[in-house]
């Protein structure tokens, strides 16, 4: 068919989304970001982990472990933190894809399963050499820039993504909350800095951070980062480490682009992971087009289920499949069950609750999210 069958839903469902990156596996980031984290449960970050030009990341292994444990996700800011442009083809290899490697070890030899796909380059100093090598062993780059939004229909420099820099200005932590703001596209804008708000709509926004503490400098205060990220939900953003929504945007330039066949009483869609190093699960709701419902003759009165790996998947209240991305390839056909699916006439919005949005780490296990639930404002554009 050349009608396309599927549109994912944007941000997970959510009116945009928030990445908050930390570099240079600190300490104070051990020590102030797990209480935080593990009272918000809601929230899972990203940690770009580097020996700093010794020792850290073994110092500090058992620390992240435990982070990463929780659904946070480890991340790759090379050994020895050094100006990449600068180095040899074998410097690069070590600096980069054998310190992925590494890091992997030193997180299991503590007791977690992690699978290094992001990168964040030092200094955020790139060039193509660089992410050549970056291109080898993990899908996604974190660099610096304006203003660090990225819109859902605009496809990024994915080995130069873009982040929105802490700084230690009197100003700042009213900044980053207003960046919050613009990422779900909330107030009123006239009066901004252009560069603010240049992407229009719900977007994600990347965030670069370094310490966590009290003493100033380039680090953030624990009530300023904890101030964020509940603005951040309170926003309705998706608050998820970098490579996970990094993959899910990724993958719906793939799959919004996925043709239907005809086989048997359904329809097999198959598509490719467009990068081999991607995590392991990418979970993408997503909806059936109208116009490939008509052409393939469904009804409003029929239950139609996606099929992968055997089961079938049903559709929520608000009409959104969740299928896995790396399974490569859904069937959709009427179900099989009588009852699993749900007639689309019959389909209701639903108030958007922490809840409905499962949290998953990038190994595609489901994490225990706090069980008070709570209604999200969403708030108008």
């Amino acid at each position: 068919m050349a009608t396309t069958p599927f549109t994912t839903v944007p941000w997970n469902g959510h009116v945009g989304a928030a990445s908050f990156t930390f570099d240079d596996a600190m300490d104070d980031q051990i020590k102030n970001l797990t209480p935080i984290l593990e009272e918000l449960t809601d929230v899972r970050v990203t940690f770009f982990l580097s020996n700093m030009g010794g020792n850290r990341l073994t110092a500090t292994g058992a620390g992240f472990a435990k982070l990463a444990k929780m659904g946070n996700e480890i991340g790759n800011h090379t050994d020895g933190h050094l100006q990449l442009p600068d180095q040899s083809d074998d410097k690069l290899k070590t600096e980069i894809t054998d310190f992925a490697d590494q890091i992997e070890k030193v997180m299991a030899d503590n007791g977690a399963e992690v699978n290094v796909t992001a990168v964040a380059t030092p200094y955020c100093n790139n060039n193509e050499k660089v992410s050549a090598e970056i291109d080898k062993r993990q899908f996604i780059n974190r660099d610096c820039g304006w203003h660090g939004r990225n819109d859902w229909d605009t496809e990024p420099k994915w080995l130069g993504m873009a982040s929105r820099v802490w700084n230690s200005s009197e100003t700042a932590t009213a900044e980053l909350l207003s960046a919050l703001d613009t990422a779900a596209y909330i107030g009123d804008f006239g009066a901004a800095n252009p560069w603010e708000v240049q992407v229009k709509g719900g977007s994600w926004l990347v965030l670069l951070n370094h310490g966590v503490s009290d003493e100033g400098g380039m680090s953030i205060t624990p009530a300023d980062i904890k101030s964020a990220f509940k603005r951040a939900l309170e926003n309705n953003l998706w608050t998820a480490p970098f490579s996970t929504v990094g993959a899910y945007h990724r993958a719906h330039f793939t799959l919004d682009k996925a043709e239907a066949i005809k086989d048997g009483e359904g329809y097999k869609v198959s598509w490719e992971l467009p990068h081999q190093h991607m995590p392991k699960s990418i979970p993408l709701k997503v909806k059936l087009t109208d116009d490939f419902l008509k052409e393939a003759g469904f009804t409003t009165n029929d239950n139609i289920v996606l099929v992968q790996g055997g089961k079938e998947i049903a559709p929520d209240a608000q009409g959104n499949y969740t299928l896995e991305f790396t399974a490569l390839s859904a069937t959709i056909r009427k179900a099989s069950t009588l009852g699993l699916g749900t007639p689309r006439q019959n389909k209701q919005p639903r108030e958007n609750t922490q809840a409905s949005n499962k949290i998953y780490d990038l190994n595609g296990k489901h994490l225990k999210q706090n069980r008070d639930v709570h209604v999200i404002k969403v708030f108008g554009k």
